[in-house]
């Protein structure tokens, strides 16, 4: 109840004095219900610091006025174990993303807190089954990952770049071989690497075409207090829904696939190839699978892992390099044998 009340308004020591002692006489046995009685300035003191511990500094104090206000408008009010169980397969997804993953766990932390202080009024044994079933609950879910490579990166460089994105400066770093000074547009986490999205630039002049860095290969990063003009209809979401995979060759296609087999086009229509997918039946039983997208190089990796079940059909680029893949994988097989 004082949480909520001072949600709702700013409170002196008095003002909370005066609270708690009403909600004592309205709720308390024996000698809180008397008419007199009065919470000690320890207990809110107690009260105030186990706000402080659940909520930090999101209960504010005014020292000129003496007046305390508590600001939940970034922090939901309520908390579902549902929630913190879906949050925890989030993190399990994250697999060695080492930087991610700590902070997803620590946002679970506080929110694993919040969930308990909700149950703390119930009868401390009712309360204990409760906290162990809401961790049963948790736990019981396991997101498999398989391999895949181990996602790590300097979280300065992260820093840095985060500043610099947002104040539309040029940095200069030291990536593999040589050293590019770019104007960087937003950062990407692909499913094996972090990248960061950026122009490259040559004096006066900005390439069209965003340029892929490692977040990992990064080093000897420098912020300038050089300024770039940035295209305000620029969105790191819709340039990384243009790409089939990590890498945009600069050429969006209109893709287009073909599924024969009745099992595989049920199948297939369960999946999310793309955000731009259509999914068109056709009258001979068929499946048409259409996207709009770059990278074909990725979507021809992609189509070898279903052996042939999704046939491309357009464009020409596409035939193309998925023929030129599937004639590499034939011929290190022979060369092998």
């Amino acid at each position: 109840e004082l949480i909520n009340e001072l949600r709702a308004r700013s409170m002196t020591l008095d003002d909370i004095k005066n609270f708690l002692s009403a909600e004592y006489r309205r709720f308390g046995k024996g000698r809180a219900r008397s008419i007199n009685y009065k919470v000690s300035d320890r207990t809110v003191k107690r009260t105030l610091d186990s706000i402080s511990d659940l909520y930090g500094n999101q209960l504010d104090f005014n020292r000129e006025f003496g007046m305390y206000k508590l600001d939940l408008h970034d922090f939901p009010d309520t908390v579902e174990d549902t929630e913190i169980q879906a949050l925890d397969i989030a993190i399990q997804k994250m697999g060695n993303n080492l930087n991610s993953r700590k902070l997803l766990e620590n946002l679970k932390a506080k929110l694993t807190t919040r969930l308990y202080r909700k149950i703390e009024h119930m009868e401390p044994k009712k309360a204990a089954s409760k906290i162990n079933d809401i961790d049963q609950k948790i736990n019981s879910s396991y997101a498999f990952i398989g391999p895949h490579p181990i996602i790590d990166f300097d979280i300065k460089v992260k820093s840095t770049l985060d500043s610099a994105i947002s104040n539309q400066h040029i940095v200069h770093f030291r990536y593999k071989h040589y050293e590019p000074t770019v104007c960087p547009l937003g950062i990407m986490y692909g499913p094996s690497n972090v990248y960061l999205i950026a122009y490259v630039c040559k004096g006066t002049k900005i390439s069209d075409i965003p340029q892929h860095y490692i977040l990992s290969e990064i080093s000897n990063l420098t912020e300038t207090e050089d300024w770039f003009p940035k295209d305000p209809g620029f969105s790191i979401a819709e340039y990384a829904n243009s790409m089939f995979g990590i890498y945009n060759d600069g050429v969006i296609y209109d893709i287009e696939w073909v599924v024969k087999d009745p099992g595989t086009i049920k199948l297939v229509k369960k999946y999310q190839f793309h955000p731009t997918q259509e999914f068109i039946d056709n009258t001979d039983g068929t499946l048409t699978v259409k996207m709009r997208t770059g990278g074909l190089r990725a979507v021809s990796i992609y189509l070898t892992q279903w052996g042939g079940k999704i046939i491309p059909v357009a464009p020409q680029e596409l035939l193309n390099e998925y023929g030129k893949l599937l004639k590499t994988c034939a011929n290190s097989i022979k060369n092998s044998i």
